[in-house]
């Protein structure tokens, strides 16, 4: 039976629920649809559900783990150390916790959203750009087992599909137009490096700067609550994060938020324009604390005078 998973974590989401319900039994987020624009209140226990999305090992060598179970384990930590760091002044400053920076590492690559944008990467023609960004391993990469399992190339022209084990085969295909499906075995291994890439290798790069909105203002979140934007895109690969100009956006409730860029001058970012930023990246839903930031928040999402 396939496991009832949280691609956003509850413990994550509770962080952003509608302050008059934080004492109540049942407290509640006001859920925004991209699609509809229909604001309507959710438990979150009850948002980000997708079955059986990480039943696998995901890259770990022993095939008894998951990495469901992997993933309980960065939540239990940064569950807590959200929570502490949230109650600290800005004035206090310190350097984050790695337990928060290891979980925005996980989320930022373990969502259905980041998923198809690694599967849409995937097929798209290489860059002849001059200018591309090539981003080299981590340390210890060298030391990571390498493991056969059968990928599956289609032809685009019949749709048929194949199980290929070698790689020359596999490449061969690719050259004649084939289309690689990232399957979900390709998938929950792919995000473990990638969560391990943005953990060791993208974000230490990043200075990071602490945002407090004014009273009653608010952040939000979204199914992709860790967004970024490099050279005025969204929706880049990681690999673009080398960009000077890239800023990392990841709100932690909806009163803390942290940026990441580089270079450490001022930062002068209003509420606003983070909970544009985090609609404009969503892939279906944002959330927040009440109901008129996240109906801002969805009419910002496209307007061009931000």
């Amino acid at each position: 039976m396939s496991t009832r998973a949280h691609t956003v974590p509850k413990f994550y989401l509770s962080g952003f629920v509608a302050p008059e319900s934080e004492r109540e039994r049942n407290p509640f987020v006001w859920v925004g649809s991209l699609t509809t624009g229909e604001i309507t209140k959710r438990s979150p226990k009850n948002i980000s559900i997708s079955r059986g999305l990480y039943d696998g090992c995901g890259g770990f060598s022993e095939p008894e783990t998951i990495i469901e179970a992997h993933l309980a384990k960065i939540e239990s930590a940064a569950s807590s150390a959200i929570r502490n760091f949230a109650t600290k002044r800005i004035e206090d400053g310190g350097p984050i916790p790695l337990e928060i920076t290891r979980f925005l590492a996980w989320q930022a690559a373990r969502t259905p959203g980041w998923m198809d944008l690694v599967q849409r990467w995937a097929n798209e023609p290489p860059s002849d750009s001059e200018n591309e960004v090539v981003e080299p391993p981590p340390p210890g990469f060298e030391n990571i087992v390498d493991r056969s399992r059968p990928m599956c190339p289609e032809d685009p022209s019949t749709g048929a599909r194949r199980e290929v084990i070698a790689e020359q085969e596999f490449y061969a295909l690719r050259r004649q137009g084939w289309k690689w499906i990232i399957r979900r075995d390709d998938h929950l291994e792919m995000l473990h490096i990638q969560a391990w890439y943005f953990q060791v290798r993208h974000f230490p790069r990043l200075s990071w700067v602490r945002l407090q909105p004014p009273d009653r203002e608010y952040f939000i979140t979204s199914d992709r609550s860790v967004a970024w934007l490099a050279d005025g895109y969204a929706d880049t690969p990681p690999a673009a994060l080398r960009h000077p100009t890239t800023q990392v956006v990841a709100p932690l409730n909806k009163t803390v938020a942290l940026v990441g860029r580089h270079g450490a001058g001022t930062l002068g970012v209003t509420p606003s324009e983070v909970n544009r930023f985090i609609a404009f990246a969503a892939s279906g839903w944002i959330a927040g604390p009440t109901s008129d930031v996240v109906r801002q928040a969805l009419s910002d999402r496209h307007d061009p005078r931000h």
